[in-house]
């Protein structure tokens, strides 16, 4: 939850914060745009299985983070229109998807590559 009446931290807008991101307030149209670039972000790298352990923590507490601030625009603003519920479903879908790609074991092309192989004998 952002700070009693503060407004939005993000570059010189004068929209009111409705919560914190990152440690930041930020007011709804910031949060979305927020999300959405670390989700873009993160989704090119968890598929390329490009990160290391320090990188995947990062990615899981912002997934976390992003998922539990989601939810709870969700049940404190009953003034939502269509469209915001829209997008606070698809972050929520988006994080759990990449959640659920960071828990997978790496694919290795050798043991598919091997298997197939094996099955044109």
């Amino acid at each position: 939850m952002a700070s009693v009446k503060t407004d939005c931290k993000a570059c010189g807008c004068a929209n009111s914060a409705v919560l914190v991101l990152a440690g930041q307030d930020v007011c709804l149209d910031h949060f979305f745009t927020d999300c959405y670039e670390q989700l873009d972000k993160f989704e090119s790298m968890v598929h390329s299985r490009s990160l290391d352990a320090a990188e995947a923590k990062a990615v899981r507490a912002f997934l976390e983070e992003c998922s539990n601030r989601a939810l709870f625009i969700c049940f404190r603003n009953e003034r939502l229109t269509n469209l915001e519920r829209s997008r606070l479903l698809e972050l929520l879908l988006s994080c759990g998807d990449l959640q659920l790609l960071l828990h997978r074991p790496p694919f290795e092309l050798s043991c598919v590559v091997g298997k197939m192989a094996k099955q044109s004998e």
